[in-house]
């Protein structure tokens, strides 16, 4: 244990004397470690085991932040971990007429229900407005995409419409991202390339990109494998696998893709070199010309990381994919070191340390899947939970922004969840994600 002099109330610590209950703060800022925050609450003997697996010795601990003195009490049994056959005992519910811990009574349990499930109708709406969005976006999607090549200039003018809103409706202050709960995942190329827009744009705004720099990332997004389309079948449905041939013969796809998108009025310079680009990686083994570092223009850099997480969750050749949480893993975890790690970083702080899509138990036993992301509080999304009381159609939603004495205990893989919350939560084998805004 460490301290400072002067006013600073922050005191330096080793990471084996922290317990749930301690605030802390990780030196060196967002980018000299791979946590999406850099101050948080810990909240579980996991979060201590994550810091010790990334090899983070000392952090600063705030006390006046702290819910347990620092250093615990020795008597603390706060570090103790629940063991997994205590998970049975955990609540499965949370109807209002569940036993409340604390010194929260029946009414309190009542008045939370009662506002989860207003807020669930409310997110619901929302949920329904952007899948419409969607809905018209795809149309367009597929129109300049089915027509790139056509003579004359509308498609380009409608090209510039259609990406102008989209930039738009996501510099919007109260831009969110949803997860769309009725529509099942397309394995279209018009599916895949809305999705590439769709975070690509979050991130770039996360990023700080001008207006028309997200123009230009948003145009190269929709028209970055358009060359695909000139593949065999069974090239195609390889998606980059298979024999040195079929490689080859996919990584062409690129080159197609940007002799198709020159002769559009509205793909300027700077979106050909993104859709080249996008299968650069970060330490020069990509292609088509193995570019490493800042010699890949950054349009390039971000779309590799959103193109890259989107066929992890919605592969080409198979209906089931990586849950989100688990492709965000994989990027952090396997495949960090393909990307700009300001970029991947900005990316997670997009979509939230738990995306949309995530199947979740929180703190008091129940299990919900995530449903929306507050950008500001990324430890605290919006949960669509689990209560059998009440049909699925009506869920209740929490906010845990809302919520300071409830978090996330745990993020589940599909088949570590009951059957009957499974059926309830309904997650999705393909994961679609639209934005949405008051003004839109």
């Amino acid at each position: 244990m460490f301290g400072f002099g002067g006013n600073d109330p922050r005191i330096k610590a080793n990471v084996s004397d922290l317990r749930p209950g301690h605030f802390i703060e990780l030196e060196g800022g967002w980018f000299a470690h791979n946590f999406v925050r850099s101050k948080f609450m810990i909240d579980s003997p996991r979060m201590i085991d994550e810091l010790h697996a990334a090899e983070i010795k000392t952090v600063l601990v705030h006390p006046d932040k702290s819910t347990l003195p620092f250093p615990a009490p020795p008597e603390s049994d706060t570090g103790k971990s629940p063991s997994p056959a205590a998970d049975e005992n955990l609540p499965k519910t949370a109807s209002a007429s569940a036993e409340i811990p604390g010194n929260a009574t029946a009414g309190d349990a009542a008045t939370e229900m009662r506002q989860a499930l207003l807020r669930g109708s409310e997110m619901r709406k929302k949920q329904e407005a952007a899948e419409q969005a969607h809905t018209h976006a795809l149309q367009e999607t597929q129109f300049v995409m089915k027509n790139l090549l056509a003579p004359g200039a509308a498609v380009a003018e409608r090209t510039q419409a259609f990406v102008s809103n989209s930039v738009s409706t996501v510099m919007a202050d109260d831009a969110t991202l949803h997860l769309l709960p009725g529509r099942q995942g397309e394995m279209s190329l018009r599916f895949h390339s809305l999705q590439v827009m769709t975070l690509g744009l979050l991130t770039g705004k996360r990023l700080g990109l001008s207006e028309t720099e997200l123009q230009d990332l948003a145009t190269a997004a929709l028209f970055h494998d358009v060359g695909i389309s000139r593949l065999q079948d069974s090239v195609r449905m390889a998606g980059g696998g298979g024999s040195r041939v079929e490689q080859d013969a996919y990584q062409a796809h690129v080159l197609y893709s940007v002799e198709m998108a020159k002769n559009c009025g509205a793909v300027s310079k700077a979106a050909l070199a993104a859709i080249l680009t996008h299968h650069e990686a970060f330490l020069g083994s990509g292609y088509p010309k193995k570019l490493s570092g800042e010699n890949i223009p950054l349009l390039g850099r971000i779309l590799a990381v959103v193109d890259r997480y989107d066929y992890l969750v919605n592969p080409t050749a198979s209906p089931l994919g990586m849950t989100p949480a688990e492709a965000l893993a994989r990027l952090f975890q396997q495949e960090a070191s393909r990307f700009d790690t300001k970029i991947l970083h900005a990316f997670a702080k997009s979509i939230g340390i738990y995306p949309p899509g995530s199947i979740v138990q929180l703190s008091d036993g129940r299990y919900g899947i995530v449903i929306g992301v507050n950008t500001d509080a990324l430890m605290c999304p919006s949960v669509l939970i689990y209560e059998p009381s009440v049909p699925k159609s009506q869920a209740p939603v929490i906010d845990l922004l809302e919520t300071a004495d409830l978090n996330i205990k745990n993020c589940l893989a599909s088949a570590m969840v009951q059957k009957d919350i499974l059926d309830y939560l309904n997650p999705r084998g393909r994961i679609a994600y639209f934005y949405s805004s008051s003004g839109a």
